[in-house]
């Protein structure tokens, strides 16, 4: 498949973590001018969070679209729904208007926008792709509870998945560690961080409505909420809130 100079452009757009406030400026004017959004779905039809975040600033008459993407680790279902998805949206772009899939977060953190991208140019090595950053979650959640993700020359270390049993242990790593999808493993968290002697704060839906928050995570013990991020911190690192840190703002900062 090849595309002609006449297709609209496909952007992959990070709309956030669930406040619609926190939509950027970029993408924001990509939404009101495209002539089409594909958005995830966590089951077929169903309703999209990326889609609630977005919906206001499409402009009348954009073709909305939803896709599902099986929660699964066989390759070749992940590669079937990644291949199905850039195909439409090809076929969105023939249109001439550009085009949108929308993602939460960042679209290029662990994001299927990054799937997608490989399949389009796959498909159409000449169309045009291009790619709108948004804010992340773990960013919303730093926020939420006022505690900075990483200071000065601290390393920052992001577990995507399931923890390994001793969590803690990665805090020999990166003095920072974020957590993401910690629904389901609050208690060993929580554990490891009192083994760790480790500052641990949970969020749940940053940025949303319902957002909460607890340093408590044993509290979340029955808590299997998906959009659940814990942030770790090995206590003692790091200066007291408010102490200058060096910054690296210059070449000799870095050497």
């Amino acid at each position: 498949m090849s595309t002609g100079t006449s297709w609209g452009v496909i952007y992959g757009v990070g709309v956030g973590p669930g406040d619609p406030g926190l939509l950027t400026v970029r993408a924001v004017e990509v939404l009101q001018h495209a002539g089409a959004v594909l958005a995830p779905a966590p089951r077929r039809g169903g309703e999209s969070l990326a889609l609630s975040i977005a919906r206001a600033h499409l402009p009348a008459g954009c073709d909305v679209h939803t896709a599902h993407f099986p929660m699964t680790e066989r390759r070749d279902e992940l590669r079937e729904a990644w291949d199905e998805a850039a195909a439409l949206l090809l076929r969105l772009a023939a249109a001439g208007a550009p085009v949108a899939f929308i993602t939460l977060g960042d679209a290029m953190l662990y994001s299927t926008w990054s799937y997608l991208l490989s399949a389009v140019l796959r498909l159409a090595p000449d169309a045009d792709v291009r790619t709108v950053p948004g804010v992340t979650a773990m960013s919303a959640c730093a926020a939420a509870v006022g505690r900075p993700l990483a200071e000065g020359r601290e390393p920052l270390l992001i577990w995507p998945d399931e923890p390994p049993a001793d969590a803690g242990g990665l805090l020999g790593l990166a003095p920072n560690v974020v957590f993401m999808k910690a629904g389901r493993h609050l208690p060993a968290l929580a554990a490891a961080a009192e083994r760790a002697g480790a500052e641990a704060v949970a969020v749940r839906r940053a940025s949303q409505a319902d957002q909460a928050c607890t340093t408590d995570l044993s509290a979340w013990s029955a808590d299997r909420e998906y959009f659940t991020t814990v942030l770790m911190h090995r206590a003692g690192d790091g200066a007291p809130h408010g102490a200058p840190q060096p910054a690296l703002d210059s070449e000799e900062d870095r050497a």
